[in-house]
């Protein structure tokens, strides 16, 4: 146990300076967020494609697939994470797009536990902030996975398209998320 000396004193006004920065500091992200929509972005092929911080847990190299025979359209296989099984999924296979991106491949884990699934990726995750004005109507979307996003943003020339991984993940296995 740590002795305390007597003669010590605590300089109280650099501590409520430093409870002070810190305060200002939190404050200072907080309205940061409030401002701006933080996501993780990432490619598939030629998509571009976001999920929201909080939803990924992991990214890997492309670990051995464990195929499964009979498996639904999009499905690749399984992987054993942390002694769990976890489904892997083909974003290009799953809408019927060419694989014409031949390059790295990554999983990325999004979900935890029982709840995790993996996506096939094929750039490393980035930070990506948006403002509101960024945002773009999913009716201009013309790509089919349109009806898995939350919302569309432009950078640039480029859309980003924010998925609803609940939603995706529900229709690749066919789970009513009304009896959930």
């Amino acid at each position: 146990m740590a002795q305390i000396n007597p003669t010590q004193t605590i300089d109280i006004n650099a501590l409520k300076s430093q409870v002070d920065a810190e305060i200002a500091a939190r404050l200072l992200v907080e309205a940061d967020n409030a401002r701006h929509i933080h996501r993780r972005g990432f490619h598939v092929g030629d998509l571009r494609l976001l999920v929201q911080m909080d939803v990924t847990s992991e990214v890997l190299d492309m670990p051995p697939l464990f195929r499964l025979p009979g498996a639904p359209h999009g499905i690749k296989g399984l992987v054993n994470r942390h002694g769990r099984v976890v489904p892997v999924i083909d974003i290009l296979d799953l809408f019927g797009l060419q694989h014409e991106h031949v390059g790295n491949a990554w999983l990325l884990v999004c979900g935890r536990g029982d709840e995790a699934v993996g996506i096939i990726i094929h750039s490393l995750p980035e930070r990506k902030k948006f403002i509101l004005d960024d945002q773009v109507g999913l009716a201009e979307i013309t790509h089919p996975i349109a009806a898995h996003a939350k919302w569309a943003y432009r950078e640039g020339k480029d859309i980003w398209i924010d998925l609803d991984t609940e939603a995706l993940f529900a229709s690749v296995f066919h789970v009513d998320l009304s009896s959930a």
